[in-house]
C-alpha cells in the first residue's frame, strides 16, 4: 500500500533540509572552528547532549520516513557477500587458527615490485554529466558540476590518477597489490569489483600467487565523485526519496555515475595487473623524517590531539595541558631495481587532506579536476627520475597547511597552493637524508628558480633552514635502512554498527554503494576491513577504512583520556600504538569510505562546528569496532 500524499510531501521537504542542514555544516566545519562548547563547562556538555538527543530524535524519524535501500541485506546475505573477493594477506594459517609472522627473511629472498599509473579522467569530462567530490554549499550553488582540469601556466594541466604497486619477498609468500587512487573515497562494495576483475585476469593466466589486492584513496577533494554525495545531491535525494517514502514501484538512482564507475574499476583494475606484470628485483630502503607542525592544520576536534608532556625538577614527564598534531613525519620507501635501466619507485606515507585545489577564488570556481598537493609532489618526483607512489594517513581533521608554502606568493587559483604544497613535499622527501649544505648545492631542491622570481621570502627558505641539525647546529641526518626482504600481511573483516541516522538515510536512498546488514532488531550495521602489515623489521602499518582520528594511533591521544573526552569517561578499547607499539604507522581510507572515525568516548552530534566530524561518520561505537578488531587480529599472529 502506498504511503500518503503528506508522507509523500515531508519526505522532500525532509531530504531538502537534511542535505542543507548537513552538507553545509561540513562545509562550514572543514572551513573553521569557532568553540561553541566546552567539556569542561558542565552547562555546555548538558546542552550538548539535549541538542544529540534532539537530532538523534529527528534524523531517526527522517530515516524511518523511508524503505531500506537495494543494499540492505540480512546478516546471512552481508556475511556471504563479504566473503566474495576478500583477500586475507600473506600470512599462513596454522591448525589452531593463528597466523604465521615471519621474524627474519628466508634464504633466497629478494623483493620485487611492479609499478604502473593510469589517468581517470573520460575523454567526455567535459559534457556535463560528471561532478566534483568534495564539496557542496550554497556558494556553488549546489552544483559540483565539472567545468574543466586545472591548469597552472608553465606548469600544464594536472590530472586524476591511480598509482599502483605489485610487492612481494621473493618466497612463496605471495603478491601484494595496492592502487590509490586520486578521489574522495571508494567504498569496499566498488573495491570489490575492482578486485574480481583482477581475479578474473589471475585466472585466465594460471597467476596463484595474488594473496591481497588493496584500494585505497587519497581523499582529493577535486576528482570526479566515486562515492555520489558530491553529485546532483538534492534532485537525487528528492527523487528517492519520493519513491521510497510513497512506495512506488521505481528503482532508486544511483548517486554515483554507473558509467563512469565502471570506467574507473576497469583503469583501476588494468593498472594493477600492469603493475603485477612489471614485478623486478631489487632492493628496498626506507628513512622517516617528523617536519614539524608548520606543514599541518589541525582541525580536529578541541578534545583530540597528542598531549604535550614537560619535564618538571624531579625529572618527571607532566602533561603541560596543550595538544598538538600527533603524527607530522613522513614515511619514506625507496625501491631501487637490480637492473639500472629500469625507474626507482618512491612511496610516501603522510597525513594531510589534499584539500585546496577545490576551494573557489574571485577569479575561479574550484569545479576544475585535480589530483591536489599529490599530483604536484608526483609531476616534481617523476621529473627527478622516480615513479611515484602515496598512502594516506590518519587524517581525521589534519589538512594540509599553506601558511607555510603561500607567504609573499600570488594566488589566482588555489591548485597554485596546492602545487607549492606538493612541490615542497617533494623536495623534503628527496632530502630526508641530506644536509643543509647538499641541499642548497642541489639545483632542484634550492629553490633557486622561485627566490629569482619571487624574491628570498619566508616560502623558499624556510624548509630547509636547519634541516637535519640539531639545537646546537650539528647535522643530525636519519638514517635509510635497507629492508630486510620479507612481509607480513593479514587482513581481516569486523562487523561496525551504523547509528548515524543520517547516514541511514542516505544508504536508504541509494546514494551510497554499501552493503548495510538489516538487524532483527531493526538496527543496521557493516562489514568492513581492517589489516596489519610489516615490511622487513624497519616498518609496520595498520590498514583502516575511513578518516582516522590520530588519537587512535599514536601515543597520548588527548580524547582518550576522560579530562578531555566530551563525555568524561575513558575509551573503552585500545589505540593502535598499544596493540602494534608506538611506532606503528598507519594507511587510511584503505579497502573502504566509511566517514570520519572518532574516539566512542568523544563522539557527539550536539556540537555540529567543533565536532562536525560526526555527521559524516557511521556513528559512535565504529572506532573500538575496529580497534577491538585489531586486538583480536593481533592476537592470531603468531611469530616464527
Amino acid at each position: 500500500m502506498k504511503k500518503s500524499r503528506l508522507t509523500k510531501l515531508i519526505a522532500v521537504i525532509l531530504s531538502l533540509t537534511i542535505a542543507f542542514a548537513s552538507f553545509g555544516a561540513v562545509t562550514a566545519g572543514a572551513s573553521s572552528i569557532y568553540p561553541i562548547f566546552s567539556s569542561e563547562d558542565p552547562v555546555g556538555v548538558v546542552l550538548s547532549d539535549m541538542i544529540e538527543t534532539l537530532l538523534n530524535f529527528v534524523l531517526k524519524l527522517f530515516s524511518g520516513l523511508f524503505d531500506n535501500g537495494p543494499g540492505f541485506v540480512d546478516q546471512d546475505e552481508a556475511e556471504a557477500k563479504a566473503e566474495l573477493n576478500f583477500y586475507d594477506g600473506t600470512a599462513e594459517k596454522t591448525s589452531d587458527n593463528k597466523y604465521k609472522f615471519q621474524t627474519s627473511a628466508k634464504t633466497d629472498a629478494k623483493w620485487n615490485l611492479g609499478y604502473s599509473n593510469t589517468s581517470l579522467i573520460p575523454n567526455d569530462y567535459s559534457n556535463g554529466t560528471y561532478y566534483i567530490g568534495g564539496y557542496i554549499a550554497i556558494e556553488n550553488g549546489f552544483s559540483n558540476v565539472v567545468e574543466g582540469i586545472a591548469e597552472i601556466p608553465g606548469i600544464g594541466k594536472d590530472d586524476m590518477k591511480a598509482r599502483c604497486i605489485a610487492i612481494n619477498d621473493g618466497t612463496d609468500n605471495g603478491t601484494v597489490l595496492f592502487a590509490t587512487i586520486d578521489c574522495i573515497g571508494i567504498t569496499n562494495a566498488d573495491i570489490k569489483d575492482i578486485r574480481a576483475i583482477v581475479a578474473a585476469y589471475a585466472e585466465e593466466n594460471s597467476i596463484d600467487d595474488i594473496v591481497a589486492i588493496n584500494v585505497s584513496s587519497t581523499h582529493t577533494h577535486s576528482c570526479i565523485d566515486t562515492e555520489g554525495l558530491w553529485t546532483k545531491l538534492l534532485y537525487k535525494l528528492a527523487h528517492n526519496g519520493i519513491i521510497s517514502g510513497t512506495g512506488e514501484d521505481e528503482e532508486l538512482v544511483q548517486g554515483t555515475n554507473p558509467a563512469y564507475m565502471a570506467f574507473l574499476k576497469e583503469k583501476v583494475a588494468d593498472a594493477l595487473i600492469d603493475a603485477y606484470n612489471d614485478l623486478q628485483p631489487g632492493v628496498l630502503t626506507y628513512t622517516e623524517k617528523d617536519i614539524g607542525q608548520d606543514y599541518f592544520n589541525n582541525k580536529n576536534r578541541p578534545s583530540s590531539g597528542n598531549m604535550v608532556y614537560e619535564i618538571n625538577e624531579d625529572g618527571e614527564a607532566v602533561y603541560n595541558g596543550k595538544k598538538e598534531i600527533a603524527m607530522t613525519d613522513i614515511s619514506r620507501f625507496i625501491f631501487t631495481p637490480d637492473d639500472a635501466t629500469k625507474t626507482p619507485t618512491m612511496m610516501l606515507n603522510i597525513a594531510a587532506h589534499p584539500d585546496v585545489a577545490g576551494l573557489p577564488t574571485e577569479s575561479n570556481s574550484g569545479r576544475e579536476i585535480s589530483g591536489d598537493y599529490l599530483f604536484y609532489c608526483g609531476k616534481f618526483l617523476e621529473d627527478a627520475g622516480y615513479n611515484f607512489m602515496f598512502f594516506q594517513g590518519a587524517i581525521a581533521g589534519i589538512y594540509m597547511s599553506r601558511s607555510v608554502t603561500g607567504d609573499g606568493v600570488p594566488t589566482e587559483q588555489r591548485v597554485e597552493e596546492s602545487q607549492r604544497y606538493g612541490f615542497e613535499l617533494a623536495r623534503m622527501a628527496l632530502a630526508l637524508t641530506m644536509t643543509e649544505e647538499e641541499i642548497e648545492a642541489d639545483d632542484m631542491l634550492n629553490c633557486a628558480e622561485e627566490i629569482a622570481e619571487y624574491g628570498d621570502n619566508e616560502y623558499y627558505s624556510i624548509w630547509y633552514e636547519n634541516w637535519n641539525k640539531d639545537e646546537e647546529g650539528n647535522d643530525v641526518i636519519p638514517e635509510e635502512e635497507i629492508v630486510e626482504p620479507f612481509l607480513n600481511l593479514l587482513i581481516a573483516q569486523v562487523e561496525v554498527p551504523i547509528s548515524n541516522h543520517l547516514i541511514e538515510a542516505v544508504g536508504k536512498l541509494n546514494m551510497a554503494n554499501y552493503v548495510v546488514i538489516t538487524k532483527e532488531d531493526g538496527t543496521y550495521a557493516t562489514i568492513t576491513e581492517i589489516g596489519y602489515m610489516e615490511m622487513g623489521n624497519q616498518f609496520k602499518t595498520v590498514f583502516l577504512p575511513g578518516e582516522i582520528c590520530q588519537d587512535l594511533i599514536a601515543p597520548g591521544g588527548a580524547s582518550l583520556n576522560p579530562a578531555n573526552s566530551v563525555t568524561a569517561s575513558p575509551f573503552q578499547s585500545k589505540p593502535a600504538c598499544d596493540i602494534f607499539g608506538n611506532d606503528v604507522k598507519c594507511f587510511g581510507l584503505m579497502n573502504d569510505a566509511i566517514g570520519y572515525v572518532v574516539p566512542d568516548n568523544d563522539f557527539t552530534m550536539g556540537d555540529p562546528v567543533n565536532h562536525y566530524h560526526e555527521l559524516i561518520s557511521l556513528g559512535r561505537n565504529v572506532a573500538s569496532a575496529l580497534m577491538d578488531g585489531l586486538i583480536e587480529l593481533n592476537e592470531s599472529i603468531e611469530r616464527v
